[in-house]
């Protein structure tokens, strides 16, 4: 049989492994004796929590509003309630009042804590969790999602928003609530300038994205992409022109619409499994301020120069989580190229990139090891390996620190180490700034490069961000020259 159907088979293969899996898993869930549980629904926004009297003796359920709960004995801060689906239920009259919680944890997820917590406890963990998702999240469906649902919230409990705008809202709450469909759009613009060579580079990235949720373990998602110039160059084109080994700024290029993702997601327990089209930043290398529409500019921080990602294609991920690690599988056709039709996928050789990663997730905290091999596009050569070891911290809620180490026989970079701190509502409430500084020693024969990147972002609206960048470049690889030096500014509106 050819090569060029090694494509359509490995996803077949994989599509009838993972059903297989899913099958099994059911069978088992069948056989396993039945517990006693309750169900709990969102219903316009308001939050279910069952309490009980003096007595022990359950008083039924409450339908609180925003406002009731923030004033109530519950008490969970607004932050929290805004961004996850929350259901609280007293079990008992003992005396550690302890709570069972049921959250939604993104729009493709709904996680059952089994176990009792105290509410300390639970808003602990739900604050240590959020923490580190909001400055760990890819930039995939579900992430973009979980972002603008905070926002819509937002501007529903606000007073001063039109009641045109909130009704648009409520229609979307509808599509998400009656019907399990959850849909979005984002825009993101980026200008730059290099002092040096005196030159500008910018462009825009539009996303039309949303999930269709099936049964209350499976989804389907999908996200159509747009890229344009606003200049004469792309984002690589600019970068080469000041003689960066990597991009500066987020990508753009003049590209028609095409799918950047369509999948399909099952979730079992603490097992995730997702396949189909998938971004390539979905789960792997998820570290602190690595996503280039909230983040840093420099593809040093925001992307993976030291690793042999493929552009966004066929793909399997598996996924399963603990709360205090996690491991997942990763295999993605390694030579997808953007835009590129299923045709063209199935007509070529395949080759194979894969990835494994484990990571542990103490309280405030992220540290895990990544390794990846990617087929090399020269047969005669060796294969293209590598690893990452990164480290995530918070420190005293307030600064996130990260450290990462990354080395490659043939990805773009040999070696990498890069180290960055950042701190959000420093001035306003949602506002973000961080430092960070990389090295970068190239696997091709080009000089060794430094990068420095500060910026600031400002949200000037619920879902209206800006944000300011300064880069600072010591010895580009690819020119003779010692510094470039680059402000930028990136607009984002996502709702």
């Amino acid at each position: 049989m050819k090569e060029k159907y090694f494509v359509l088979i490995f996803i077949i293969a994989t599509s009838i492994v993972a059903s297989v899996f899913i099958y099994t898993l059911k069978t088992i869930e069948k056989k396993e004796p039945q517990t006693k549980s309750r169900s709990y629904n969102k219903i316009n926004g308001a939050k279910n929590i069952y309490k009980t009297d003096e007595n022990g003796t359950e008083a039924g359920l409450l339908n609180l509003s925003q406002e009731d709960i923030n004033s109530s004995i519950v008490d969970i801060n607004e932050t929290l309630l805004s961004n996850v689906d929350v259901n609280v239920m007293k079990e008992s009259a003992a005396s550690s009042e302890d709570y069972a919680l049921v959250v939604e944890e993104d729009a493709a997820q709904t996680t059952v804590f089994n176990k009792n917590f105290t509410l300390d406890e639970i808003e602990k963990r739900k604050n240590k969790d959020k923490n580190v998702e909001d400055s760990s999240s890819g930039d995939d469906v579900s992430a973009q999602l979980e972002e603008i649902i905070s926002d819509r919230d937002r501007l529903l409990n606000n007073e001063n928003i039109p009641e045109w705008i909130k009704e648009g809202i409520r229609g979307l709450n509808v599509l998400k609530y009656e019907y399990n469909l959850d849909i979005g759009i984002s825009y993101r613009g980026v200008a730059q300038y290099e002092s040096v060579s005196d030159t500008f580079g910018s462009g825009g990235n539009l996303d039309i994205f949303g999930i269709y949720k099936s049964t209350p373990n499976s989804s389907f998602g999908f996200n159509l992409r747009s890229r344009n110039n606003y200049g004469g160059y792309s984002s690589k084109e600019y970068s080469d022109k000041i003689g960066s080994l990597y991009p500066v700024s987020p990508s753009h290029e003049n590209l028609s619409p095409y799918v950047t993702e369509f999948w399909y997601q099952y979730i079992f327990d603490d097992l995730r499994v997702r396949f189909g089209f998938l971004n390539r930043n979905s789960f792997i290398d998820n570290s602190f301020y690595k996503n280039q529409n909230r983040y840093f500019l420099s593809h040093t921080f925001s992307h993976s120069p030291y690793n042999s990602l493929p552009e966004n294609g066929p793909g399997v991920v598996l996924k399963y989580k603990k709360p205090s690690y996690y491991t997942l599988a990763y295999f993605a056709d390694a030579d997808v190229k953007k835009g590129e039709s299923l045709g063209n996928i199935i007509d070529r050789d395949f080759k194979l990139y894969s990835a494994l990663e484990f990571g542990l997730t103490p309280e405030d905290g992220l540290y895990y090891i990544t390794l990846w091999d990617k087929d090399s596009k020269d047969n005669k050569k060796e294969k293209n390996q590598g690893a990452i070891f990164s480290f995530n911290h918070i420190l005293e809620n307030e600064y996130k620190v990260f450290a990462k180490y990354a080395v490659s026989t043939d990805a773009l970079e040999e070696e990498h180490i890069s180290l960055g701190i950042g701190r959000k509502d420093l001035y306003k409430t949602n506002d973000l700034l961080s430092v960070a500084v990389g090295y970068a020693k190239p696997n091709e024969d080009y000089r060794a490069q430094s990068t420095t990147e500060i910026f600031y972002r400002y949200e000037i609206y619920y879902g209206v961000q800006f944000t300011t960048s300064m880069q600072f470049i010591y010895h580009p690889s690819k020119s003779d020259e010692t510094w470039a030096v680059l402000p930028g500014v990136r607009v984002r509106v996502a709702f």
